[in-house]
């Protein structure tokens, strides 16, 4: 399913810190304004995506292709039974706000490709909305990727190219495969299935006093030339002689190729066991 060039179908560029609250804010604030705040009523019903409205998405999303724009504002519409806005065509049930941040459920296996050479929207994508249902996310080209809405899809996630920064309160449900790229997260990521990395450099933050920033739920296979780059926090650092955890998980087989710290006085020691991986820092 992927397009050519920059693929803007999961989303506008991530916001953070106040910018991120102030959007929560507005989303808010948008719905009952769609709906005139009137009661639902009525079963579900599928949306058809009236003919002609992707148009509607070329600026917030330019390049993901008519099919992928009309799948974004299907699954971002405002349920049916809404009072005044159930016409014969349905265009009352359009969410632009929700659709401008990309998709709302993943019903099938998404790819997505960033182009970075592109410039522009093609450098860094992003999708604040919640996603979820059975289908899964690859990522492939030069660009990065940040998903910062709580993702629950069950299809899992493929990097196979490129950079994916998962936001800190990022739950997958499904498993996550790194064949190649930069998979990165700035807090915790809880991984409710299996973790495979064959390739790549996994980017973490350690801080003193917290948990493994990486929790898989069933079993972890690092390998091949899978590479761990660990950044520690400028909150708390962690001091020579701190062990820290990395990975959290029930059952880990096999290790990491190389592992680095951007730190010019300390150093990495790896602690693996049968169920996760810490590592002492000690003084180069």
């Amino acid at each position: 399913m992927a397009a050519a060039g920059s693929d803007r179908g999961v989303g506008a560029p991530a916001g953070t810190g106040p910018v991120a609250v102030r959007r929560c804010a507005d989303a808010c604030a948008v719905r009952p304004r769609l709906t005139f705040a009137l009661t639902r009523q009525g079963r579900e019903v599928p949306l058809t995506v009236p003919q002609g409205a992707e148009v509607l998405l070329e600026a917030p999303l330019p390049c993901p292709g008519v099919d992928r724009r009309r799948e974004v504002l299907r699954t971002t519409a405002l349920p049916f039974g809404c009072v005044l806005l159930d016409g014969l065509e349905q265009w009352g049930r359009l969410d632009l706000f929700a659709a401008a941040d990309g998709y709302g459920a993943f019903d099938t296996d998404v790819t997505v490709t960033l182009d970075a050479s592109a410039g522009g929207l093609s450098v860094a994508d992003a999708g604040r909305n919640d996603i979820d249902v059975r289908g899964g996310l690859t990522e492939r080209g030069t660009g990065t990727l940040m998903p910062t809405g709580r993702n629950r899809y069950t299809g899992g996630t493929v990097l196979v190219q490129g950079t994916l920064v998962a936001g800190g309160k990022d739950a997958r449900h499904g498993d996550v495969r790194i064949t190649d790229g930069a998979p990165g997260f700035a807090e915790r990521l809880r991984v409710r299935g299996a973790y495979a990395q064959d390739a790549g450099t996994l980017e973490v933050v350690l801080r003193a006093g917290r948990r493994a920033p990486l929790a898989v739920r069933h079993l972890a296979v690092p390998g091949g030339s899978a590479a761990l780059s660990l950044r520690l926090g400028s909150e708390r650092p962690p001091a020579a002689g701190s062990t820290l955890p990395v990975l959290d998980a029930p059952r880990l087989r096999g290790r990491f190729a190389r592992i680095e710290v951007n730190s010019e006085r300390l150093r990495a020691v790896p602690v693996y066991t049968a169920e996760g991986l810490s590592v002492r820092l000690v003084q180069r």
